[in-house]
This record gives structure tokens, sequence and C-alpha cells, in this order.
């Protein structure tokens, strides 16, 4: 049903983190350590939680040699999806829960129910949007089992500039990049993932016409072809 976190691509092989990033890879691989803890992991659509989490199950499994220990990254549809774990063999250590905001009523309290009853030690760690918050606040017992509360906010216009440099090298004219980077960075509101997709379209956009460079206002008209496909 879920798999087991294997050993990956060497750490520098591995995408570059912003301070934040690695402010909650740190704090998770501590409380990952805590027998039977709970940790949330929480920030806006596509801020990298995702690539927290999966930097945190490369570190347990680099450290699984020294240490034998089993961690699963799983997303809260994968979970519901599976059967329940039948045999002692498929309970993980620890169990990392993407897209928890995206539970419905106690599903979350049913969630650690389910898994402590397999196994009293195991350590999980629940992410996603800021909903997530609200729904630990509705039990009692699972907000104050919390031990840990690590938030991604959106990236900074410093974030975004290292971000896209490699999206954009070229594509506008030396005196314009600064002002297309901020541009890009502030209708994406600090969310890479948005500020990524505008980056690509403007990058074809470019190519479509070289021998102009792009300025600010290809990024508005890019983003304004984008909200009316979207409606």
């Amino acid at each position: 049903m879920s798999q087991q976190a294997t050993p990956s691509s060497p750490v520098a092989d591995r995408p570059q983190l912003t301070a934040a990033q690695q402010a909650a890879v740190a704090k998770l691989n501590y409380v990952i350590e805590q027998p039977r803890a709970i940790a949330l992991l929480c920030g806006p659509a596509g801020v990298g939680k995702t690539t927290v989490l999966r930097h945190v199950a490369d570190f347990s499994a680099d450290l699984a040699a020294a240490a034998p220990r089993t961690i699963w990254l799983q997303t809260l549809a994968e979970l519901a999806d599976a059967a329940p774990p039948q045999a002692d063999l498929q309970t993980p250590d620890v169990l990392l829960v993407d897209d928890a905001h995206r539970a419905a009523g106690r599903d979350l309290v049913d969630l650690v129910t389910r898994w402590r009853k397999r196994s009293d030690t195991i350590t999980i760690v629940l992410a996603g949007e800021g909903r997530l918050l609200s729904l630990v606040a509705g039990d009692v017992r699972l907000e104050q089992s919390v031990r840990l509360r690590a938030t991604l906010p959106a990236f900074s216009f410093a974030e975004s500039s290292d971000l896209l440099a490699g999206r954009l090298p070229s594509r506008a004219a030396p005196s314009d990049y600064g002002a297309v980077i901020r541009t890009i960075h502030e209708i994406a509101g600090g969310v890479p993932e948005i500020a990524l997709r505008l980056a690509d379209m403007a990058a074809v956009v470019a190519d479509a016409d070289p021998d102009r460079a792009l300025v600010s206002d290809d990024i508005e008209m890019i983003h304004r072809r984008l909200c009316l496909s979207a409606a």
C-alpha cells in the first residue's frame, strides 16, 4: 500500500532550500526522533511543504543504516484509499501525511487513532494549508498532542529572485530585468508555484519574438490571460 522511504540521490543533488524551508526541515528532523510526537507543517499552497517532507524522509533514510527505522510519506488521499495495515511490518516509525488540510470532520483524529493502535510510539507529521490548524484545534486531545508547529511563509523578493534566476537568464533587458522579476513576485504573492508558471509563460513569449526584450507589461498581459482562461 505505502512505500517506505528509500535512500535517494546525494544531498548536493536535492533541490536547494530557502532559509524557511531549511528551518522547517531542521525542526521536523528533531521532532521525528521523539516517540509518539505529533507535528504540524503549515503554509499556503506552493511554498514547498512537500519538498520539506521529502527532505525529512531522505534524511531519515540516510540515517537508516546507523539507526534502522521506517518512514512513510503519503498524501491524505493515499492513506484514505489504502486498506488498514494488517501486520506489524506495515507500521512505520514515522508517518508524514501531506495535504492533511483536505480532511473532513474527524478524519484527522481517526487517522491518528488508527495508526496509534498499530504502534503506540509512532510519530506523525501532518502537513497542509492554513485550514489544518482549525481542524486540529477542533479536537482538544489532538491539539494537546502537538509538540511542534512549523510554518512556511510565502517567498521574499530575494527568494523569488533566486528561484527565477535560471528561468529568465537573458530574456529581459538589463535595465528591465529587476522590474520583470518584481512584477512576477508581486503577482504571485510570493508563491513559488505561481511565480514559476508566470516565468515559464514569459519565456514562451520571449521565444516567440527573440528580437524584443521582456518588460513588466508582458508579465501583466500574461497574468490577465491566465485570469481570463481560469474564469
